[in-house]
C-alpha cells in the first residue's frame, strides 16, 4: 500500500507501526444467521450477532532501512516485531488495531474506522534466500470482545421496621477527581497546531488550528516523542498526533 497508509499496534502503552506497508488489507466481517425449515412456511433465516471480525496482514520485516520502510526514523530488527506479536499470542492479551488512512495531501479519510482491540490469532514467518536479514510474516488478527462482568457497590440500609427487610441501595463507584485543565484520554480539547502521521511528527500533517477535539491516547512511557497525543475527531474518527502544549482542555 501507499507510503500515506499506516497500520499501528498499542500494548501497554507501547505503539508499533509496521514497517512495510501489506500490498493488500483483508478485512473480514462474517455473519452468523441461522437458516431453518418451517413447516408451512418453507426456509427462513433467522439474524444472528455477527462473528468477531478478522483481518490478515502479509508483510515484510525488513532487515535494514530502505526508501519503502516507514520507520526508517525509528528503526527496529525483525526480531522486536516477532517477538511482540509473539508474546501478545503467549500471553493470551487483547492489543489495539488502529488502521490510519490519508490521500497524498495529508488529509485523512475514513476517519470512522478507528481500529479495535484484537487477538493474535495466527502467526508465522520464513526467511527467503538471497533476501539476508529480511522476514517475512502472515498475520492473523480476530475482534476481541470484552465479556467480562461489570461490578456495582451494594449497600444495605439499616431497617427502621421490626422483621422488615433493610432496603438495598445501588450506587455507581466515584470516579476519581482529575485537575481543572489536565490531559486526560476522553476528554474535550481545543487544538492549537497540527496534527502529525505519528507521534514522531512525521509528515504528512493537517491544520488543527481552532477545531475541537476529543484525545484518543496519550504515550507516557517515552518522553523524546514530540507529539505524544492522539486525537480524534468529535465523531470519533482519527486525526492524528499533537504536542500537549498545541492542546487546551474545554468543557465538553
Amino acid at each position: 500500500m501507499a507510503n500515506n497508509f499506516g497500520l499501528f499496534f498499542t500494548r501497554d502503552g507501547l505503539v508499533l507501526r509496521l514497517p512495510v506497508n501489506p500490498a493488500k488489507l483483508p478485512q473480514e466481517k462474517p455473519g452468523n444467521d441461522q437458516s431453518y425449515n418451517v413447516l408451512g412456511i418453507g426456509p427462513i433465516t433467522v439474524p444472528r450477532t455477527p462473528k468477531p471480525r478478522t483481518v490478515k496482514i502479509s508483510s515484510l520485516f525488513p532487515g535494514r532501512t530502505a526508501p519503502y520502510v516507514l520507520t526508517s526514523g525509528d528503526f527496529l530488527e525483525p526480531e522486536f516485531y516477532i517477538g511482540f506479536f509473539q508474546k501478545a499470542m503467549d500471553d493470551k492479551v487483547p492489543i489495539l488495531y488502529t488502521p490510519v488512512r490519508y490521500y497524498e495531501d495529508g488529509s485523512p479519510y475514513m476517519t470512522g474506522d478507528t481500529g479495535f482491540q484484537v487477538l493474535v490469532s495466527d502467526f508465522s514467518f520464513e526467511e527467503r534466500g538471497g533476501e539476508t536479514g529480511d522476514f517475512y510474516y502472515e498475520l492473523s488478527l480476530t475482534e476481541y470482545r470484552d465479556y467480562s462482568p461489570q461490578t456495582i457497590s451494594v449497600r444495605q440500609e439499616a431497617s427502621t421496621t421490626r422483621n422488615a427487610a433493610a432496603p438495598l441501595t445501588v450506587t455507581p463507584e466515584i470516579a476519581r477527581d482529575i485537575p481543572a485543565g489536565q490531559l486526560y484520554v476522553g476528554c474535550t480539547c481545543q487544538a492549537n497546531g497540527s496534527w502529525y502521521y505519528d507521534s514522531y511528527g512525521s509528515e504528512p500533517h493537517g491544520n488543527g488550528s481552532g477545531r475541537r477535539v476529543v484525545v484518543g491516547r496519550i504515550i507516557e512511557t517515552d518522553p523524546t516523542r514530540p507529539r505524544p497525543v492522539l486525537v480524534k475527531s468529535e465523531q470519533g474518527g482519527v486525526l492524528g498526533w499533537m504536542s500537549k502544549d498545541s492542546l487546551q482542555v474545554v468543557a465538553s
